[in-house]
C-alpha cells in the first residue's frame, strides 16, 4: 500500500537515470525522423514550386517552339546546385530542351511520366505539365540530387545509435530492480493512448495500477475518452444526417432539371409544331378552300353548260378531297405529339410483314423488289412504329421511276460510335436501322428539309402527297427518344438512318 500512495516525485527520483536513456532515445528517434521526413516534405514543395514557376515560363517557349528561349529558362536552374538535370517535352511527349545543354539524352526520361514529384534512390524527380489557359503545351522534368542530405541523416544516426546504446547499457543496470513501479503504468497507459491514435477507438479504457498521481491521471484520461466517444457519436449521427438530407436534396435537384430540360424540350417541339400549323393554315389549308370557291362560281356562271359544269365539280371534287388528305395528315401529326401510351416490345420483322400486306397491291404493280434481313425487337408504340414503317415503304414506291429495290438492315451501335453522335445519349445502347431505296434521290442539300411537315421537292402533278410523311416519321422517332437523318444523290436512290434506344 505504501508504493501505491508515494509520491510521484520520489518516484521520479528514484528512476531519473532510467527515464534519461529512454528520452535520449526518444529524443534521438524523433529528431531523425522529423529531420527526414521533413526534409523530404520541405525538398519536394520546395521543388514543386520551382517546377510550377519554371513551367509558367515556358508556355511561351512551348507555343512557339522556341529552342533558344526554352535553353535559357532551363539555364537559370544553375542557380540550384543540387539540380543535375532538367528537360522539356512538347506537347507530343518529344524531347524539346535540356539542362545541362551537354548532358547525354539516354540520361534523361525518354518521355514524360506521370505528373509530380516522386523519391527515387537519392534524386528526387518532378514531372511538371505546363499548361496554360486550360491547355496543356507540354511537360516540365527536373532531377533533384538528395545524397547530401542523405549522408547527414546518415551521420546523425551513428551518432545518436552511440548515444543511445551507451545511455541504454547505463540505464539497464539502474533499471532492474525499479522499472516495475513507474514504467508498467506508464507503458499501459502510452498502449492504450496509442490504440486509441491508431485505430479511433474510444470505447477501449486504461487500467488503473496505483492511486498516485499516475492514477489520477489515468482516471482523467479515461473520462476524457468517455466525453471524446460521446461526442464523437453525436458528431457521427449529425454527419449521416446531413449526409442523408444532401444526397436526397441533390437527387431532387437532379429531378428537377431534368424535368425542366424534358418540359423545354417539349415546349420548343410545340413551338415548331404551332410555326408549322400556321404555314398551313395560311397557305396549304387555304389553297384547296380557294379553288373549290373559284370553281363553285364558275360553276353557277355555267350553270348552262353541263359539260363545263361537270369539269367544274369535278374540280370541286378533287380539291375537296386535296383538302380532306390535308386535315387527316395534320390530325395524324398532331396526335403524334400525345405519347400517353404505353412502351411495349416491338417485333420490327411484323411491322415489314404488316407493310407488305398493306401495300401488295402497290408492291405488286410496280414489281417491287423488298430484301430485309431479321431485324431487332424494340420498346415502342406499337401503332407509331407500324405508321413509321408504312409511310417508309409509300414512300420509296411513289418516289421511283423504275422496279423499286427496297432494302432494310440493322446493327447495334458501339459505345465509342454512341459517344460521336451528338444526336444520341452516351450512356445508352442503340439500334440502327437502314432503310434503302433505288428511287429518284435527292440533293443533301435538302436532307433537313424533307422532314418538315407540308415541305416538297418536287411538284404536286408529278408526285401526289401532303408533305406530311416524313415530318410523321421524324416525329414518331423523337416520341420514341431516336433520331433519323437521310443520305442521298439524285437518280441513286436514299437512305434513311433510324436509331432506337435498347431500353
Amino acid at each position: 500500500m505504501r508504493k501505491r500512495t508515494e509520491p510521484i516525485k520520489r518516484k521520479l527520483i528514484r528512476v531519473i537515470l532510467l527515464t534519461c536513456s529512454v528520452v535520449l532515445f526518444l529524443t534521438y528517434a524523433s529528431y531523425f525522423a522529423y529531420e527526414y521526413f521533413t526534409y523530404r516534405e520541405v525538398t519536394k514543395n520546395q521543388l514543386t514550386t520551382l517546377g510550377k514557376v519554371v513551367a509558367a515560363n515556358s508556355t511561351a517557349a512551348l507555343a512557339f517552339e522556341n529552342r533558344t528561349d526554352a535553353n535559357e529558362i532551363l539555364d537559370a536552374l544553375k542557380a540550384e546546385k543540387n539540380i543535375v538535370a532538367a528537360s522539356l517535352y512538347n506537347d507530343s511527349g518529344h524531347l524539346f530542351a535540356k539542362y545541362p545543354r551537354d548532358i547525354a539524352v539516354y540520361k534523361l526520361p525518354r518521355k514524360p511520366l506521370h505528373d509530380g514529384p516522386e523519391f527515387k534512390d537519392y534524386h528526387l524527380e518532378l514531372f511538371q505539365p505546363v499548361i496554360e489557359n486550360g491547355k496543356r503545351w507540354g511537360t516540365l522534368y527536373i532531377e533533384l540530387d538528395m545524397a547530401a542530405i542523405y549522408e547527414r541523416l546518415r551521420l546523425y544516426g551513428i551518432i545518436a545509435f552511440l548515444v543511445i546504446f551507451v545511455s541504454f547499457v547505463v540505464a539497464y543496470f539502474l533499471s532492474k530492480r525499479l522499472q516495475q513501479t513507474i514504467s508498467e503504468p506508464i507503458l499501459q497507459l502510452a498502449d492504450t493512448a496509442r490504440r486509441v491514435s491508431e485505430h479511433h477507438d474510444y470505447s477501449v479504457r486504461a487500467h488503473k495500477t496505483s492511486n498516485d498521481e499516475i492514477g489520477v491521471l489515468t482516471d482523467a484520461f479515461n473520462h476524457m475518452l468517455t466525453q471524446i466517444e460521446v461526442q464523437n457519436s453525436e458528431i457521427l449521427s449529425f454527419n449521416m444526417q446531413l449526409e442523408q438530407r444532401i444526397k436526397a436534396r441533390t437527387i431532387e435537384l437532379e429531378s428537377t432539371n431534368e424535368k425542366l430540360e424534358v418540359v423545354n424540350e417539349k415546349l420548343v417541339r410545340s413551338n415548331n409544331d404551332l410555326e408549322q400549323f400556321a404555314y398551313v393554315a395560311s397557305h396549304d389549308l387555304q389553297e384547296p378552300l380557294r379553288k373549290i370557291q373559284i370553281f363553285t362560281e364558275m360553276a353557277e356562271r355555267s350553270a348552262g353548260n353541263n359539260k363545263e359544269t361537270v369539269t367544274y365539280f369535278e374540280k370541286i371534287h378533287a380539291s375537296a378531297k386535296r383538302m380532306t388528305e390535308l386535315i387527316k395528315s395534320v390530325l395524324n401529326y398532331s396526335r403524334l405529339s400525345k405519347t400517353e401510351e404505353q412502351f411495349e416490345r416491338v417485333d420490327l420483322n411484323a411491322l415489314v410483314e404488316n407493310a407488305k400486306t398493306d401495300l401488295e397491291l402497290l408492291i405488286t404493280e410496280k414489281q417491287a423488289v423488298i430484301k430485309n434481313e431479321v431485324l431487332p425487337t424494340i420498346y415502342g408504340i406499337p401503332l407509331q412504329l407500324n405508321q413509321l414503317f408504312l409511310n417508309l415503304f409509300s414512300n420509296a414506291l411513289k418516289f421511283s421511276t423504275r422496279s423499286p429495290v427496297i432494302t432494310i438492315t440493322s446493327r447495334t451501335l458501339t459505345p465509342a460510335e454512341v459517344n460521336q453522335n451528338e444526336h444520341l445519349h452516351g450512356r445508352e445502347k442503340y439500334i440502327e436501322i437502314v432503310f434503302s431505296d433505288n428511287g429518284i434521290g435527292f440533293e443533301q442539300q435538302y436532307a433537313d428539309q424533307i422532314f418538315t411537315i407540308f415541305q416538297r421537292l418536287h411538284d404536286k402533278k408529278s408526285y401526289e402527297g401532303t408533305g406530311i410523311g416524313l415530318a410523321l416519321c421524324k416525329k414518331i422517332i423523337e416520341n420514341h427518344h431516336g433520331y433519323i437523318f437521310a443520305k442521298s444523290e439524285p437518280g441513286k436512290g436514299a437512305s434513311f438512318y433510324m436509331y432506337f434506344p435498347v431500353s
